[in-house]
């Protein structure tokens, strides 16, 4: 998945979970401005990790769901305490990998900008 599919498939994800919800009901649920959830929503702004899952915990969702692509086929879970731990790891690995992309992109940025 690129960087840019990446963004569109978080935007359309939060747009989808927040359902009614306005995105300033969802920027004040998660504790950010409305300012960042439409940046968000129209690929323009990334997030960090606190925020992404404070935007997560605000939807109700885990932070990964917002990283499935809409034409894919839900992912239903059980919980059992070993689905718990794996959750968590797979969430952590999914922050890691967005920080790291994030990263990536702001580098190419400043040297472009130098």
């Amino acid at each position: 998945m690129t960087e840019i599919e990446l963004a569109k498939t978080l935007s359309s994800n939060i747009k989808k979970y927040r359902g009614k919800m306005t995105q300033e009901a969802l920027a004040e649920k998660a504790n950010v401005s409305f300012q960042l959830i439409n940046g968000i929503e129209g690929c323009r702004k990334w997030v960090s990790k606190k925020t992404l899952s404070r935007i997560a915990a605000a939807l109700g969702v885990e932070v990964y769901q917002l990283f499935i692509q809409q034409d894919t086929t839900p992912v239903f879970i059980e919980e059992t305490p070993e689905n718990e731990k794996i959750r968590t790891q797979i969430t952590e690995e999914v922050l890691d990998e967005v920080e790291r992309s994030v990263k990536k992109t702001l580098e190419k940025i400043r040297k472009n900008t130098i």
